[in-house]
């Protein structure tokens, strides 16, 4: 065995380690000098610029109002259309 002086050795380093570790990975030079840059390559700010005057927002909330619309129409008639060519389920309202 190799006594006291060793388990104090290893007790030290085994707390002393990740605390070390957090220090330094978890500092703020750490960040700006490894992460900050790659961060903004893969989270680029969005291209859409967010309107701020009453007018810009009202024709925004007119053109997705608008989308949504359409894509409420598109999908009722993607509906009709799949339940006008589905033969039906033996037993139910649309079995002949």
């Amino acid at each position: 065995m190799g006594g006291p002086g060793l388990e104090v050795a290893k007790f030290t380093f085994y707390v002393f380690m990740p605390m070390g570790f957090m220090v330094y990975f978890g500092g703020p030079g750490f960040y700006e000098r490894y992460v900050a840059d790659e961060t903004y390559k893969f989270n680029a700010p969005p291209k859409m610029r967010v309107p701020t005057e009453p007018a810009d927002i009202s024709k925004t909330l007119d053109a997705l109002k608008d989308a949504r619309e359409q894509r409420r129409l598109a999908r009722e008639e993607y509906m009709k259309n799949l339940d006008s060519q589905s033969p039906g389920v033996a037993g139910s309202a649309n079995a002949e």
